[in-house]
């Protein structure tokens, strides 16, 4: 496909030419988009009609009355952070700065080539992807990619995407599951009230994808949920997504946004989880292992937030590359810049997979047999539920192990494959392999639910037809004997 306009063309420019009318290229970068979606009238078969969502998101901005198209000019203080960026020196740790105005980040100088490191968190409005695209020459599809399970609902959805490793962007996935407790109230609920709790999660993650796709520029930087996993009364799990590419310069966009609460949580409004929704605790995603070493960098606490009241994603963006040792960091290994991020991922997989084995233990505890008689068949629906989990679990540390072990063209520059923490390789089959055990048990479990459940039949069926015996021989007994009484 073609390339959309570029605001500061040359990804070498010097740092003293900042990029000039900004504002205008990022109009073109959206109306360009617009022109492309509109070949599917007359060649459909290489149309770019299923970015249609994209082109009219984008196109927002300008379309708006003149108080509107304003906005992109004077900013509400009010904002929340949408980018931050890391600005890679030799020898130091990064140089970090945070965005929440797209005018002045627009504004600034281009920095050196493969020197960057951009996060984008949350939500985005149209102002930033504009802003973003136009600056950087990002290819539409990398919006596409990030937003479209998301934001296309309400639309016309045409299924399609650049998916196929031959068509690819070459663009890495993460999925990210944080792990929420909710308090001890309701710990074992009954696989009604469990399903009853799905659904309504479902119901509120549904209403909030439609209303991303009329968010104001105020929305950006807030949260964005992607699946939500309620496995008992008192655990749940969120789950977020990281997609990264890479354009001289690394692109994280990371749906964590900048909340410093858990009120975008969609906690179930139901009779047993109402009560807790606002005792909420993240837990902490570990992945520190580098004992021997001291010298980590002292954070002063927060004196005005709770313990554990933000989610672990959220935080790496903002103190990403703690455990990197930039003294020995090369700007031309891309993923290396990713080291830390596969690192994260594999922690908050692996406790994922240990919450997920501590609750099989709950749900095969109620049916061990050989109490064939307590048998409830209901519990195969949380098997099936669990085993769906997995199943999309291990087939996406099977995508991110192909990445890791043959990286696409563009992430595998100069000595960035040997770069790889074969480490990092042994932890996702390790997840991988942790997953098919997991999926054993369920399926060994839901077999014993269905043979107990047969036993119990079958015993069931056997007191029946012997009472139907006992019956038919009690009534072959009994004579009747009628005596007619006359009273002539």
């Amino acid at each position: 496909m073609d390339r959309g306009p570029e605001c500061g063309q040359n990804a070498t420019q010097d740092a003293n030419h900042p990029p000039t009318n900004c504002p205008e290229a990022a109009r073109r970068y959206a109306l360009a988009l617009s022109d492309r979606v509109k070949s599917f009238d007359v060649d459909p078969l290489h149309s770019a009609a299923y970015l249609t969502y994209l082109a009219r998101y984008l196109k927002t901005p300008f379309q708006k009355t003149p108080k509107r198209q304003h906005l992109f000019e004077s900013p509400s203080p009010a904002r929340r952070p949408f980018v931050i960026q890391y600005l890679l020196r030799p020898g130091a740790p990064p140089a970090t700065s945070t965005f929440n105005d797209p005018h002045v980040f627009a504004g600034l100088a281009a920095s050196p080539p493969q020197n960057e490191i951009l996060f984008l968190t949350g939500r985005p409005s149209a102002d930033w992807l504009n802003c973003l695209g136009s600056k950087y020459s990002l290819d539409h599809r990398f919006f596409h990619q990030h937003l479209e399970p998301i934001i296309s609902g309400q639309r016309q959805h045409w299924n399609a995407g650049p998916d196929l490793p031959s068509r690819s962007l070459q663009v890495l996935t993460l999925r990210i599951p944080t792990i929420v407790f909710v308090g001890s109230r309701g710990g074992n609920l009954d696989i009604r009230d469990l399903e009853i709790a799905r659904e309504k999660c479902n119901a509120q993650l549904r209403r909030a994808f439609l209303s991303v796709q009329d968010g104001a520029a105020p929305e950006a930087g807030r949260s964005i949920i992607r699946r939500l996993e309620v496995h008992d009364g008192s655990t749940m799990v969120v789950e977020q997504q990281i997609t990264a590419t890479i354009v001289h310069r690394v692109f994280l966009w990371s749906d964590a946004g900048n909340e410093v609460d858990h009120a975008h949580i969609p906690v179930p409004p139901t009779k047993d989880f109402a009560p807790v929704a606002s005792d909420l605790v993240f837990c902490p995603v570990f992945f520190d292992n580098e004992f021997t070493q001291t010298s980590r960098p002292s954070i002063v606490p927060d004196q005005n937030r709770q313990p554990l009241s933000r989610q672990p994603l959220a935080l790496l963006n903002t103190r990403y590359g703690v455990t990197i040792d930039w003294s020995t960091f090369s700007t031309d290994s891309p993923l290396a810049v990713l080291q830390e991020l596969f690192v994260f991922k594999a922690a908050a997989a692996l406790q994922y997979v240990n919450m997920l084995d501590h609750v099989l233990l709950e749900v095969g505890g109620r049916s061990d047999f050989p109490s064939y008689e307590y048998t409830k068949l209901e519990t195969t629906v949380q098997y099936d539920y669990i085993k769906a989990s997995l199943s999309r679990f291990e087939q996406h540390c099977s995508e991110i192990l192909a990445f890791l072990t043959d990286p696409p063209a563009k992430w595998n520059v100069g000595d960035s494959q040997s770069r790889v923490n074969s480490a990092t390789i042994s932890d996702f089959n390790y997840l991988i392999s942790r997953a098919r055990s997991l999926l054993k048990l369920c399926e060994d479990g839901k077999a014993t639910l269905m043979s107990n459940d047969s036993v119990q039949a079958a015993k069931r069926s056997a007191r029946e037809a012997k009472l139907v015996t006992q019956l038919t021989k009690a009534t072959n007994r009994l004579t009747f004997i009628f005596l007619p009484i006359s009273t002539r």
